[in-house]
């Protein structure tokens, strides 16, 4: 049976960004399911619903340019699976748009980020002027030592908010939290409140993936 290829972009805020990327794959399978539209199966002895989440944020984390990929048995206009899909989805994840995928999930390169804190920002703005900023990373061979600075290949502060872009992807990703985890453990100084929103994913060329 033929298939289109279709990639929604949506939005994952308030309460769902408490949402664990296992669940939010249930949700949104669930919500197909209630859509009524004419998704793709797998085939085999238990067919199920496949579909390619981009980028998984991590708990906690809210994002506004979320991608997931499934295929379509029909060929059904955007605007018509959109609401679909929103009709059947919780109020704090938001189908924003629906189209056909231009590049491939490993052409992620980097995301940015919205940050609200209540980090002191003149403290903050000297430490990230350091020479170097080091930090632990947890991979799939332990704990390592990572300098964050030459991966900072943004950053904005401002008063209200913070605007960082960091290397994304399936191979190498940098939380935006390791930076301000850093900050206290040079500093001494707490943080108790933290808004991480992703706004962007960047492909290696550059643009906007999409």
């Amino acid at each position: 049976m033929p298939s289109v290829n279709t990639r929604v972009f949506f939005s994952k805020m308030d309460r769902a960004k408490y949402i664990s990327h296992l669940d939010l794959n249930h949700c949104v399978q669930r919500a197909m399911r209630r859509s009524k539209l004419p998704i793709w199966q797998t085939e085999g002895y238990n067919p199920h619903t496949y579909v390619a989440f981009m980028l998984p944020l991590s708990l906690g984390q809210e994002g506004i340019c979320e991608a997931m990929d499934f295929r379509l048995t029909e060929d059904i206009a955007p605007e018509e699976v959109m609401q679909k899909l929103n009709e059947s989805l919780p109020p704090d994840i938001r189908i924003i748009s629906v189209k056909t995928p231009n590049y491939k999930n490993t052409d992620i390169a980097s995301a940015e980020y919205r940050i609200e804190s209540d980090v002191n920002i003149e403290k903050f703005r000297t430490f990230t002027d350091s020479e170097q900023i080091l930090t632990e990373k947890k991979t799939k061979k332990g704990v390592s030592t990572v300098d964050l600075k030459p991966l900072i290949s943004e950053l904005s502060i401002e008063a209200d908010a913070i605007t960082l872009r960091l290397p994304a992807g399936n191979d190498f990703n940098i939380n935006p939290s390791l930076l301000f985890e850093a900050f206290q453990n040079a500093t001494g100084e707490e943080i108790s409140r933290l808004r991480i929103v992703r706004t962007k994913i960047f492909c290696a060329d550059g643009n906007i993936f999409s």
